[in-house]
């Protein structure tokens, strides 16, 4: 038995539904919809004949039903509206009745249009319960902004108008990411992976990986952090006061220290590119001798730099600066444990093991380990791990095309080579850990590695 209360719900939503023709608040296009539902039972037209029993009269039903439900779908909702919005007075049950009786319809090819590909079932029920809520956001929107995959071309969308389609703000992100910020990226893209924190180390063929890498992201998704180039034994790396920021980009790379990198804290996918590290330390020596024509001058950063232009390749090994140790006497056990040699003290001097110990383990915890030498097949494995396609070829960066040396003396060489040995004892060890990891995970998806196309 329909209760008094109901019957005057029902009468005063039908006075809101005529007045509704008159409220200004209301689009031409709602208005259009609900006269032609209202209209077609008294129409020439008729779909189905009248003449068939019960039939006959669906689509009259249909149109009547279909006009009003549309109605309120088109009716925006207006907090200045006199008549407060016709969808605000309507039931939560018949509200959400029409909501759910539009998504349940068209779900299906709205998914499709929308992400490009076929919708599985738990996108369609998550499309479905979302439409059917109300809230301020219009119900295509929020229901696609409930699926994975909607949520994301959303996202795209957003980024590529936002950028694209008004030239000033265009010109204004330009000067946003200017020089001095320096973020790569593609402007059509947006990762939605896991958030990606890589540890470049020096001259281990890192800007190449990160130019393939960021071209998965937005720029805004990229750490612009000046800091990231600086060397941790230098400048404390992600200081409190930036770690929250940072650890809200989605990828983060620069010369930091895994100590450093753990304070981002966990859920990041970690990984790092190891070189074999007598080559590592030679390269560095050439990159930092073909700075000379940068005039750099006498500064904190640049003295290694310096030093590496002044003295010849035996004379730079046996530097005992702490500047130029930190960079090349067991770099790798130094920036993944964060002991650095100061004038006086060298803590690997002290515990050589311990901390090659902690190195290791350090190493293992990384969720990925890439070898320099074989850098097209670790992006290949990485891009695996991380679900996007990695190209066939990385071009080097940062390549310094010096000169040949010339000819070294026999006994020059060979006291280089012994220096060189001691410089890397313990980074040996863990470079011979990481090649023995890489090639158990490449094992099938890679060729062997193969010499590396940087200097």
């Amino acid at each position: 038995m329909i209760k008094r209360r109901q019957l005057r719900r029902v009468a005063a939503d039908a006075r809101l539904l005529g007045s509704g023709l008159i409220d200004p608040y209301r689009c031409w296009a709602s208005k259009c919809v609900l006269l032609f539902g209202l209209a077609y039972p008294l129409g020439p037209i008729d779909l189905i004949p009248n003449r068939l029993p019960v039939i006959g009269y669906l689509d009259q039903v249909a149109f009547v039903l279909g006009g009003i439900a549309l109605a309120y779908l088109l009716l925006p909702v207006s907090t200045g509206a006199p008549w407060g919005g016709l969808t605000t007075r309507l039931s939560a049950r018949g509200r959400a009745w029409v909501l759910d009786g539009f998504a349940a319809a068209f779900a299906v090819p709205m998914l499709r249009l929308a992400t490009g590909a076929w919708p599985v079932a738990g996108d369609v029920a998550a499309f479905r319960r979302a439409f059917r809520r109300f809230t301020p956001l219009p119900p295509l929107m929020r229901a696609l902004a409930t699926v994975p995959a909607g949520r994301e071309q959303l996202t795209r969308a957003m980024l590529a108008s936002w950028l694209l389609a008004d030239e000033t703000y265009r010109g204004r992100l330009q000067r946003e990411l200017s020089a001095d910020d320096a973020r790569p990226g593609n402007p059509l893209r947006v990762w939605s992976g896991p958030p990606v924190t890589f540890l470049h180390l020096e001259k281990t063929g890192g800007m190449a990986v990160v130019a393939a890498l960021a071209a998965e992201f937005h720029p805004l998704q990229i750490d612009a952090d000046p800091r990231r180039a600086h060397p941790p034994h230098l400048f404390c790396p992600l200081p409190p006061f930036l770690v929250a920021r940072v650890r809200r980009c989605a990828l983060v790379w620069g010369h930091y220290d895994l100590p450093s990198i753990r304070r981002l804290g966990d859920g990041r996918f970690t990984f790092t590119m190891l070189r074999e590290p007598c080559a590592r330390i030679r390269s560095l020596y050439r990159y930092w001798r073909g700075q000379a024509a940068l005039g750099l001058g006498w500064d904190g950063m640049n003295q290694p730099v310096l030093m590496a232009q002044r003295l010849d390749f035996a004379a730079f090994l046996q530097a005992g600066d702490p500047m130029v140790v930190n960079y090349i006497d067991n770099f790798y056990v130094r920036r993944l444990t964060g002991q650095y040699a100061t004038d006086g003290h060298d803590p690997l001097a002290d515990d050589p093991d311990g901390w090659l110990q902690a190195a290791l383990e350090g190493l293992e915890s990384l969720d990925f380990v890439g070898l320099t030498e074989d850098t097209d097949g670790a992006l290949e494995v990485l891009g695996r791990q991380l679900g996007f396609a990695a190209p066939d070829h990385v071009k080097p960066v940062n390549v310094t095309w010096a000169a040949p040396p010339t000819a070294t003396p026999v006994e020059d060489a060979v006291e280089i080579e012994s220096r060189l040995a001691r410089l890397t004892s313990l980074d040996r060890a863990v470079y011979a850990a990481a090649s023995r990891r890489y090639l158990a995970e490449a094992v099938g998806w890679v060729s062997p590695p193969r010499p590396a196309d940087v200097r």
